[in-house]
């Protein structure tokens, strides 16, 4: 694991955040605000996702810009 940290940028970036939120409480809390509002962001955008597949589907065709037909005409026999 120690291989890891030596020979990765990343690792040793991980390590000394790991580090900082140990010791830091002002750390811990302002990483959980962050947490909170990136999640807060995730679920926003899934809910706009969501939303806006319901409305193109519930959508008549004329408010997607789609040409409008009648089809409560009886076809000519």
């Amino acid at each position: 694991m120690l291989k890891f940290i030596k020979k990765s940028p990343f690792g040793f970036i991980f390590g000394a955040a790991a580090i900082v939120l140990l010791v830091s409480p002002e750390a811990r809390e302002e990483a959980r605000k962050a947490m909170v509002k990136g999640t807060a962001a995730v679920l926003n955008f899934v809910d706009q996702i969501k939303n806006s597949s319901c409305l193109t589907s519930q959508n008549p065709p004329e408010l997607l810009g789609a040409p409008t037909e009648q089809v409560n005409e009886q076809p000519p026999e």
